[in-house]
């Protein structure tokens, strides 16, 4: 059962710092194969204050129409109705962000979808009233580095996502959000369901794309690992058996896999993505035949949900309706986290 591999992978006891190996006992945190890979920080002098706001709009338009990435002509043509621009950039981190206009979707997976876990159930149907801004990627390391003047992230680069814990993130946001004139929605983490209706993008299957799952659409594992440890700040696996030539065993640049049908890249594979929600397994139970803007509030030491897999897991992990799990303090170079607006 899921629940008893979770428990399990919270008492391995195995963190990887940058110094090596660290063997203490783990906090509440639930990953699909206990693994976690600490990555390291180092500090840019001269960047202290915190970014600020220039005018009333916290953005600029990156461009006003939908662009080509929105396949989907149902929520095509609904931004170019309500008039907003489609896809703008955050002034004070430089992250894109793209319109997503509220909806109705089924959350959650079918009985009888391949590779499905008990939390992802039942199915229900949900309702989402106001649109949102959601981040085309993850965050990046070099977004990161723009408001916080810190270099971070296990594997190195200003274009790759951006390893951090629920609380890293928090001050991340705190920092956008300190200039924002009174009045205007701050940066947020989505909320679970916005998550899933924004990867399913219109879609009901176990993937928001068609055809064969490859390493050119997902970034995941396809090999079995004996095992896994860090060397000098480098990853070193020994194999059952290897992956394909193509497996990448490292975060893909921000960006470079092909958007799903509303223009979000990488909402499959690569990092699992934090949620604002606190992660209950039976955290669909009760929900009727249509749930309206779904939150389940989290406070202190609750674990968060988790949500998209990660490049180590295999591909099932990284289905739409998969759900995960860590606590907020857990920082791992397989969790990372992309940003949501209330319009």
């Amino acid at each position: 059962m899921k629940e008893q591999r979770e428990n399990q992978g919270a008492k391995a006891g195995l963190y990887w710092g940058c110094g090596g190996v660290v063997r203490r006992r783990v906090p509440a945190v639930i990953l699909a194969f206990g693994l976690l890979l600490v990555g390291c920080d180092s500090t840019d002098e001269g960047r202290t204050s915190s970014p600020s706001q220039d005018g009333e709009r916290w953005y600029e338009v990156v461009s006003q129409g939908p662009g080509l990435e929105v396949s989907d002509e149902v929520m095509r043509r609904k931004i170019e109705a309500s008039g907003q621009p489609w896809k703008v950039r955050d002034r004070a981190s430089g992250i894109e962000m793209v319109l997503v206009m509220p909806g109705e979707f089924l959350m959650g997976s079918s009985e009888l979808e391949k590779g499905r876990n008990g939390d992802e159930g039942p199915q229900h149907r949900v309702r989402l009233t106001k649109a949102f801004y959601m981040g085309a990627t993850e965050v990046t390391q070099g977004q990161w580095k723009e408001v916080m003047g810190s270099v971070t992230g296990f594997f190195r680069g200003e274009r790759k996502p951006v390893d951090a814990s629920f609380n890293d993130l928090q001050e991340f946001l705190g920092q956008v959000n300190g200039g924002l004139p009174v009045g205007l929605e701050s940066m947020r983490l989505p909320t679970e369901a916005e998550w899933e209706y924004a990867a399913r993008s219109g879609t009901k299957g176990a993937f928001s794309f068609a055809g064969p799952i490859g390493h050119d659409v997902l970034n995941f594992n396809d090999g079995d690992v004996e095992s896994a440890v860090v060397v000098d700040g480098k990853l070193e696996v020994e194999w059952i058996t290897p992956p394909a030539a193509e497996c990448r065993m490292t975060t893909a640049v921000a960006g470079s896999l092909p958007p799903n049908a509303w223009g979000l890249h990488e909402m499959h594979g690569n990092l699992a993505e934090w949620t604002a929600d606190k992660y209950l397994s039976d955290g669909y139970a009760g929900r009727g035949a249509l749930t309206v803007d779904p939150i389940q509030q989290a406070t202190g030491e609750d674990l968060r949900t988790l949500r998209g897999g990660d490049w180590y897991k295999g591909a099932k992990n990284s289905r739409s309706a998969v759900r995960d799990a860590g606590g907020p303090h857990t920082r791992s170079n397989r969790i990372g986290f992309r940003v949501a607006r209330t319009l």
